[in-house]
């Protein structure tokens, strides 16, 4: 029993390379409406999993005593989240392809003449990048383990190409988890009333004030949001009178429509899932409330095939200039090991998307900040959720903590709600036209909080990027989150942790600060840039190297800069055990944050290559002075070694402080009471979890359904290598894991 309750808190999907049978899906085909129907499969044919764990007793006592306390009947939770394909993705060499992205100036004939001089077809142009294109070689075969080297070489030293790769397949994460202003009884739907995470009635504090938005009228009118993912199912009841086909595409089968693949585990849920979040249409009868439900969604399937920097650039820079916001709960693999993030193309991807999106004023970014918590991944090792150009976002219990599986990191600018272990999941649409009470993750707090920011925009659309960044730092609640290890006050008097960024959002808050008639657009950026000189530094195992970086922060230049936003770190260390280094950074106002935390499962020797981490802890100071960054071997091993070769400091601000920080009189004013604020306990005080570490528990049943779930696919996957009827395999789980 307590393993099925627990399920959809540990069912994280991973994206897969799984495609139609019938075609390659980057092949360039036009799909028909008889190859959509091939991706559904009527429910009738959809496997139901029924299982029944054997724990040892210590476990069967937790599940008598705790489980049925915090949730009662588990039946909510039964299955509705589970990891059918986490361990089915790639392996960990690279899967190379016969594509190869080229930048060639001139256009499409200077293009042709270089393809027809190397032996090479070009396949399509790259939108929305200008002059890039696909080619593929005459002769090469369609994959390979190996690149082919020589072949890039001989691209690479044409004088008309500037820039060549050969595409690899890469792994990505979904992030889901594989497990009265306002009349609160306004909405007729059959589960507003499980949407505990939009209607808290303890305080301003801990609520993300969505309801007092739409006592406004503002409910994401004239908005217009994407999901970056594995498609959506536009046909939904609760979906398709928001949905924009022009905010729409396909590009794992080529065409306009982002209809999901249906599959017997309902493997493409995710997107619908996140859009449902957001668009979810009131009083229909069906399912519940989005947070912005008069907002148009769209979404860009491209999770469900071989996933390239290509694919990715054109997911970001999708029709940049008609969509406001893209939401992305997806990244590199959160096992604690991974180092990864957008390459050249998907880079320039989300500047074109800065530069030229919403008539110059930016598209907005919101991501996933992850879901690595279990195995102590850092989200400043995912170079998207720690991009200037993202909005990083991470998850919050409806008791104020910090659920098991988020990450930490300098970069989370701000939390919204998501399931865990003492509360269900967020309401949502579903695959099959169906409801939802199990999404959960971070991949449920980023469509969440892209909602709110969608009403953000309807409130003023004349706000920039960097004024809705600003924004959020300005008016994010950190006072319900109090009780949590990890808040500083850095020398602005911005409150902020690496667990919650500067807290939970608030969304009227957002809208009245924004307010036309005061705000002002944040000045112009500016980037100084400034490196350390003194290497190459040894580093040895149990022991740290501590740099100085002295800076006037360009004082007298172009960029100037006095008032810090995003500061990057760009780190050039040869090691061989990534695993054992730890990176901080001490601001000259004295600020300290952590950039790198050990990661007991990184083993790599590839150390850190030219990697930005970025930071968002010293917004607000003056940067001039002297920065100090230590990094820490903390390895056991005698034989942990490596050189620091490179450490370069990039700082993003403003000449002069905003006009909202100048009218508050040089700081944000936060609650009188902060630091005594009380949190209302939703556990009543003879519950049995009153003294339990929940923290410590939520890891250990999902470590332990994480095991289940590996042996489970592992049966699975050779199910289907022996292509055995999908109609016997409840009979086959139940031999294999009943007992």
């Amino acid at each position: 029993m307590f393993l099925e309750c627990v399920t959809f808190l540990t069912s994280r999907p991973t994206r897969t390379n799984l495609v139609p049978t019938n075609s390659d899906p980057l092949s360039p085909i036009s799909a028909t409406a008889e190859g959509k129907k091939r991706r559904r499969i009527s429910k009738k044919n959809r496997v139901t999993i029924s299982p029944s764990p054997v724990v040892p007793l210590l476990f069967i006592l937790l599940q008598l005593i705790i489980i049925p306390c915090v949730f009662g009947d588990e039946s909510q939770f039964y299955n509705e989240e589970f990891p059918r394909s986490h361990f089915r993705g790639d392996s960990d060499s690279p899967v190379f392809l016969n594509e190869w992205a080229v930048h060639v100036p001139g256009g499409l004939e200077v293009a042709q003449q270089v393809a027809n001089n190397h032996g090479y077809l070009i396949e399509r142009a790259i939108p929305p990048l200008d002059d890039y294109y696909l080619l593929k070689h005459r002769q090469s075969p369609r994959r390979s383990r190996r690149s082919i080297q020589h072949l890039t070489k001989r691209l690479s030293d044409d004088h008309r190409v500037l820039w060549v790769e050969q595409q690899a397949i890469k792994r990505r994460d979904k992030r889901g988890l594989h497990h009265s202003l306002y009349k609160k009884d306004a909405f007729t739907d059959p589960l507003w009333e499980k949407e505990w995470y939009l209607r808290d009635q303890r305080s301003k504090f801990d609520d993300l004030n969505v309801i007092p938005c739409w006592a406004r009228n503002i409910t994401g009118n004239n908005i217009v949001i994407t999901i970056l993912d594995d498609g959506i199912e536009h046909t939904h009841s609760d979906l398709k009178a928001n949905y924009d086909p022009k905010a729409s595409t396909d590009l794992n089968d080529h065409d306009p429509d982002p209809f999901p693949r249906y599959d017997p585990t309902n493997e493409n849920k995710h997107g619908t899932r996140c859009a449902g979040e957001i668009a979810m249409r009131p009083n229909n009868g069906y399912c519940g409330v989005g947070v912005a439900f008069n907002t148009k969604i769209g979404g860009v399937r491209f999770l469900d095939g071989p996933l390239t920097d290509m694919v990715e650039a054109m997911a970001i820079g999708f029709n940049h200039k008609y969509i406001d916001i893209y939401s992305a709960s997806w990244g590199p693999v959160d096992n604690g090991e991974t180092l990864d993030g957008p390459g050249k193309m998907a880079s320039q991807a989300f500047e074109k998307g800065i530069k030229e999106g919403r008539d110059g004023k930016g598209s907005i970014y919101v991501w996933a900040s992850g879901n690595g918590g279990l195995h102590d991944d850092n989200c400043d090792c995912d170079g998207y959720a720690a991009s200037i150009y993202t909005i990083s976002v991470t998850s919050v219990t409806s008791k104020m903590d910090k659920p098991w599986y988020t990450e930490m990191c300098a970069s989370i600018m701000a939390s919204t709600f998501s399931g865990s272990l003492i509360n269900t999941g967020v309401v949502s649409a579903d695959l099959h036209n169906k409801c939802t009470t199990a999404h959960s993750g971070t991949s449920a707090s980023a469509p969440i909080a892209a909602g709110i920011i969608a009403l953000l925009l309807e409130s003023n659309p004349e706000l920039t990027w960097r004024d809705v960044q600003h924004l959020v730092v300005w008016t994010s609640n950190p006072e319900g989150l109090r009780k949590n290890r990890g808040w500083k006050q850095n020398a602005a008097g911005f409150w902020v942790n690496s667990r919650f960024g500067f807290g939970l959002l608030n969304a009227i808050g957002l809208v009245d600060a924004a307010d036309s008639r005061r705000w002002r657009p944040v000045p112009k950026q500016r980037l100084c840039r400034t490196s350390y000189t003194g290497i190459p530094r040894q580093l040895r195992s149990g022991k740290e190297v501590s740099i100085e970086i002295n800076t006037d922060a360009c004082r007298g230049t172009y960029n100037e800069t006095n008032f810090l936003e995003h500061v990057q770190i760009i780190i050039d260390v040869e090691h061989n055990n990534r695993g054992v280094l730890e990176i901080t950074v001490i601001s000259p106002a004295g600020t300290e944050t952590s950039l790198l935390r050990g990661r007991p499962k990184d083993k790599s020797t590839d150390g850190i290559t030219n990697w930005a981490f970025m930071s968002v802890h010293t917004w607000g100071e003056d940067p001039s002075g002297t920065w100090t960054i230590i990094i820490r071997d903390k390895g056991s091993d005698t034989n942990s070694s490596g050189v620091l070769k490179k450490a370069t400091l990039r700082m993003y601000g403003t000449v002069n402080p905003p006009d909202h920080v100048v009218r508050a009189g040089g700081r944000r004013h936060y609650h009188a009471k902060m630091k005594d604020t009380f949190h209302q306990i939703i556990l009543k005080p003879d519950d049995p979890l009153k003294d339990v570490n929940l923290d410590l528990a939520e890891k250990l049943f999902a470590s332990i359904q994480l095991k289940k779930n590996r042996q489970r696919q592992r049966w699975l996957t050779e199910l289907e290598r022996q292509e055995e009827p999908q109609k016997d395999f409840n009979d086959f789980y139940d031999q294999v894991f009943l007992v």
